[in-house]
């Protein structure tokens, strides 16, 4: 099997104190699946007071500002602590470096420092900043990230990367997934490639995935799946657990070159609805 040949920088994007466990513990899971003791970087893109003003407030007043960069201390001591006691919780060598950078944009933020990580691992968004840090790990740093379930939060540390599931469609994106994750593929004891046919056809069998995979001396077995009455992504989802599946391999994809934010129906639903860590690359 092939080995990673060093460990993984891997840097949680935390933005926001309500989902910062969920992403910590999902990047603690993540080296552990490849062995790595390498240290999680904690990654806080702090934007500035003027970005979060609303288009309705014509200027920026000293109280508003005033206001709004109490917030914004308010959310990094937060979201610091947690990282704190996270680390004092966390196994031996899992520790996280604290990474604040002040920018215009969370986007911006995440955009320039995800350019040089092996793997980002983000939370599902629950507030504006963890939209923009998504949108940019997804459109801008052309590097694999990780998506954390709302269900990793405040629980041991989840473990996966035993059995892995690549949601497979014969793309650019989805080849493009499956090479960034090769560390955690080449350690997993089990591989599942899943297929899906179209409405009017039967599946075919991922013969291009199956010799990419053997080119790395790793072997998968195909799941071929008649296309359901459910969504595509809902189907995944449903054959991914029922073959005991601990996380999902896939491409991102967008339906319009012009307008980024109009996701694939697959691309949206995962990430609205994944129950389970989602490796993802555009």
């Amino acid at each position: 099997m092939t080995e990673p040949a060093s460990a993984p920088r891997i840097v949680a994007v935390l933005t926001d104190p309500a989902t910062a466990r969920a992403c910590l513990s999902a990047a603690e899971a993540a080296a552990a699946a490849v062995g790595s003791a390498a240290p999680v970087e904690a990654f806080h893109p702090r934007p500035i007071p003027e970005s979060l003003i609303m288009p309705s407030e014509e200027v920026m007043t000293d109280a508003r500002r005033k206001a709004l960069e109490a917030m914004l201390d308010e959310r990094s001591r937060a979201v610091r602590r947690l990282v704190a006691e996270w680390g004092a919780a966390a196994a031996a060598g899992r520790a996280a470096p604290w990474n604040e950078v002040v920018g215009d944009s969370v986007e911006a933020a995440v955009a320039a420092r995800g350019r040089t990580a092996d793997l980002l691992v983000l939370a599902r968004p629950a507030e504006d900043e963890g939209d923009a840090a998504l949108h940019a790990a997804i459109f801008d740093t052309g590097r694999p990230f990780l998506l954390a379930p709302p269900g990793l939060v405040g629980g041991a540390t989840p473990a996966f990367g035993r059995h892995l599931a690549i949601a497979w469609k014969a793309s650019e994106q989805a080849s493009r997934a499956v090479a960034a994750a090769l560390p955690w593929l080449a350690r997993a004891a089990r591989i599942s490639l899943l297929t899906v046919g179209k409405p009017d056809a039967p599946p075919a069998a991922p013969d291009d995935a199956m010799a990419m995979l053997a080119g790395h001396g790793l072997k998968a077995v195909p799941v071929l799946l008649q296309r359901g009455a459910d969504s595509v992504g809902a189907q995944l989802l449903r054959e991914a657990h029922a073959i005991g599946a601990d996380a999902m391999i896939m491409g991102a994809y967008r339906h319009s070159r012009l307008l980024e934010i109009i996701l694939g129906g697959v691309t949206r639903h995962m990430l609205q609805a994944a129950d389970l860590p989602v490796f993802m690359m555009h």
